[in-house]
């Protein structure tokens, strides 16, 4: 067995293998070392030179690299990586260039004892990357292997982005595999062993296999290389995480069952249209920016009970699209939320269109998504068409291309016509009717707030009154701000608009975020905390997370730098046209077919898009005070606030209705208690962001992520990432001139723009997110939606660059 030590000397052990011919599936370059305390000498010098010249002799190479091999390195606590220098692509011939290498290398570590490794630069790399034997985040059990294949030998360590792939394997599926015969399955093929690069993936594993087994370690960080179709081991260091790993809850068993569901769900169902379907965590009601990817069972539940189970359906039908009530959008993969897309692409077909053609469309943009999965998060404005718009001329003609003939285009069109025209009617629109529920919806809350009822009661009303005259409308209004923002970028398209007047028209509207931003500065002025608070207490930075403090329960928290909070920008933003361009307007509209003058429409934007963020905020008033009770229940109960976060909502609720002999409080610890070891098995499942097949849950790629961004600005700053929504995390941060990294967000969040911050990305998130909108109302430079690879390097860096009009992010 070998024994950890440096970076060179664990390659060290590993050459010596190698010249006994003990290693099997890996190669390792010859190597050299020495020290700055050894430099001293000038024989010993020049014996180096000379040892460089000889040892390397037989593989040819022109070219040196040198990198540092410290003791302060690699060890299982911290792995100082990229903390010193590493010079390649040296000369070898060129004896002061290789001094000055090897000592500019010596001088950048902390002891002049610590090793300087040479060994040859490798040319003609066919593949280069980095590959983990468990999961780096949480210790689960895949492979994680990140690769370039341009021919860079630096394009992941160096952290550069280019054509990175990104892929992952259970670790258990290979044995899987070999004993498919005691599987109930009938096909354990997986789509990606069709990848032209999996044989050199599974090569990769196989030497992962090896090196855990002659370090004894399962917990593996190892650089590697291809070159003429010989795999090298460039480095191989023990995991950081490795000293905290624990037990595994995520077993072979549990990935078949999911496995076997998501096919029998993919396969075609009766009365939806499509005959297969994908799982997304971002597209339509976006679950892994609402609740998080990992969310706790009474933020899922929760999110599953007011919005994703009925509601959704139930406001589509109402605005004219196909009737899903009572199907469920989406489904919890072991605890992990995901959309069912082909759901949700019959639910933007419009109700009055031939079935036959609904189906060929939902088949359409199926295909759509799967040859393009980096448009998970704009499916509504990239890939679907559910209202019409005046730029839809050419998106329809690209249907002629998957066998739409030119009479179904027509028809297509005419329904999505008749029904935006419902949508937009100024008279009668259902928006309208929707937004003055708006007035029973407080009412309800301050009844509700004022009665003497018991909690049982209150928290049943809260999510009934909520459903009914929260989110019901809500998804009406959001549904005709959608329809708002794919007119706006419309006009864009076909030039009657420039990108700045649309900007100019987003920063002009009137916004909670921008009374947010006005109603600190009265504070500042008048002090005048109550009155705040009475109007923005029920907020919290994660709307339907527990464990996450109200406003009024941690003001300080969130504001604490209320004295030095800059004045906000655009608050008095305006915009406007002049009567000879809305009477241009007018005439395109007509040409369209479009019941609405550009007043009128114009109107419906800002009616809409202003009422969507109105609405949340008022219905999350009545969701924050349930959460509230919900934590006094458990106060009741002698639970904890932190295990009535793993309580289903649904268990709740039925103590309305249900009254049983004994206290509810067992059957609640005995409910926690299970969904505590489901949530642990929650946390050590990885599944790509878009699943397309029962066995994605095996092995998978990780999509290419087309990021949104937002204004024309670009900025420079120093990060922040904001790694936890916990009082204390809150109000130790400094947030001034900082680019914030938070993985996703929702009204809570607001209080960032009240804070004196550069911009903000965000790892889940679309274009029509609730952040999209609030940064382009407030003009702040953002990137919603990275993903997952790119925030966690984001979050390692320092300083940041946001070019938004380039669409860039650069690690400085």
């Amino acid at each position: 067995m070998l024994h950890f030590s440096t970076k060179a000397g664990n390659l060290a052990q590993l050459y010596s293998l190698q010249t006994q011919n003990k290693l099997k599936h890996t190669r390792v370059l010859p190597l050299l070392t020495t020290t700055l305390n050894t430099l001293q000498n000038p024989e010993s010098k020049n014996a180096l030179l000379d040892s460089i010249t000889t040892t390397f002799a037989t593989f040819q190479c022109q070219k040196l690299i040198i990198r540092s091999s410290s003791q302060a390195e690699d060890s299982t606590k911290s792995s100082n990586a990229g903390a010193y220098e590493s010079i390649a692509n040296v000369d070898s011939n060129d004896k002061k260039a290789v001094l000055e290498a090897i000592n500019q290398v010596a001088l950048s570590m902390p002891n002049p004892n610590d090793e300087v490794l040479i060994q040859p630069m490798l040319e003609s790399i066919s593949m280069c990357g980095v590959a983990f034997s468990v999961d780096k985040e949480s210790g689960a059990p895949y492979f994680c292997i990140s690769y370039d294949r341009s021919g860079s030998n630096s394009a992941i360590t160096s952290g550069s982005d280019g054509e990175i792939i990104s892929f992952c394997e259970f670790r258990g599926y290979k044995d899987l595999e070999a004993n498919a015969s005691k599987v109930d399955s009938k096909n354990l093929d997986i789509a990606t062993h069709h990848s032209p690069d999996y044989p050199y993936l599974e090569r990769v594993m196989d030497m992962m296999r090896e090196l855990e087994d002659l370090f004894d370690c399962k917990a593996l960080d190892v650089e590697f290389a291809l070159s003429a179709d010989v795999l090298y081991c460039l480095q191989v260091r023990v995991l950081v995480i490795a000293h905290t790993l624990q037990n595994n809850l995520l077993t072979t068993r549990a990935l078949s069952r999911l496995y076997k569901r998501i096919d029998s769900l993919c396969a075609p169902q009766e009365h939806i249209l499509g005959k297969r379907s994908v799982f997304g965590v971002m597209p339509d009601w976006n679950p892994a920016e609402i609740i998080g990817l990992k969310p706790k069972r009474l933020a899922l539940s929760l999110y599953k009970e007011i919005v994703t189970d009925n509601i959704w359906a139930y406001q589509r039908d109402n605005y004219g699209y196909r009737n899903l009530r009572s199907h469920p959008l989406m489904h919890s993969f072991l605890g992990i939320p995901y959309i069912d897309v082909r759901l949700s692409f019959n639910s933007f077909i419009p109700k009055n269109l031939d079935s036959h053609i609904a189906s060929k469309l939902v088949d359409y943009y199926t295909s759509e998504l799967v040859e393009n999965p980096q448009l998970h998060d704009k499916i509504e404005f990239d890939i679907v068409l559910s209202c019409y718009d005046l730029a839809l001329d050419s998106k329809l003609k690209k249907l002629l291309n998957f066998g739409f003939n030119a009479n179904e285009l027509k028809r297509i069109e005419f329904s999505l016509l008749e029904l935006t025209n419902s949508i937009l009617n100024p008279q009668n629109g259902l928006y309208l009717k929707d937004l003055r529920k708006m007035d029973e919806l407080r009412l309800r809350y301050e009844g509700i707030v004022r009665s003497s009822a018991g909690v049982y009661d209150k928290i049943y009303w809260c999510i009934e009154d909520c459903k009914r005259f929260g989110t019901l409308p809500f998804a009406g209004i959001a549904r005709a701000a959608f329809v708002a923002m794919q007119m706006l970028h419309s006009l864009v398209e076909i030039g009657f608009l420039s990108l700045e007047e649309k900007e100019s028209f987003l920063a002009s509207l009137h916004s909670v975020s921008k009374d947010l931003s006005m109603d600190l500065m009265l504070l500042k002025t008048n002090g005048n905390k109550k009155a705040f608070l009475e109007k923005y207490g029920h907020l919290r930075a994660g709307s339907y997370n527990i464990l996450s403090p109200r406003y009024d329960e941690s003001f300080e928290s969130y504001f604490d730098m209320l004295d030095s909070l800059p004045n906000p920008k655009d608050i008095h933003a305006t915009f406007s046209l002049s009567e000879e361009r809305f009477q241009k307007l007018d005439m395109l509209l007509r040409e369209n077919g479009l019941k609405i003058s550009g007043k009128e429409l114009f109107q419906f934007f800002t009616c809409v898009i202003e009422g969507r963020e109105s609405v949340k905020f008022e219905f999350s008033k009545l969701l924050s005070y349930a959460l509230k009770l919900i934590k006094e229940l458990g106060e009741n109960l002698d639970i904890e606030v932190q295990d009535m976060a793993h309580l289903d909502i649904k268990s709740i609720l039925s103590l309305y209705s249900s009254l049983y002999k004994d206290s509810p409080k067992e059957r609640f610890l005995s409910e926690i208690q299970a969904h505590k070891l489901e949530f642990a098995l929650t946390l050590s499942l990885k599944l790509p962001s878009l699943i397309l097949r029962g066995s994605d849950v095996w092995s998978f790629y990780l999509p290419h992520i087309a990021p949104n961004f937002i204004t024309q600005k670009s900025v420079i700053a120093d990060v922040l990432a904001l790694e936890t929504l916990a009082q204390d995390s809150i109000k130790t941060q400094d947030f001034r001139d900082k680019i914030v990294l938070i993985e996703s967000a929702d009204p809570g969040f607001d209080f960032l723009f009240a804070q004196p911050i550069a911009g903000f990305i965000t790892c889940y998130g679309g274009a029509n997110s609730h952040m999209a909108i609030r940064a382009a109302e407030l003009q702040m430079p953002a990137v919603i939606g990275v993903g997952e690879e790119a925030f966690a390097k984001y979050k390692l860096a320092h300083k940041l660059r946001l070019e938004c009009a380039s669409e860039q992010i650069l690690c400085l």
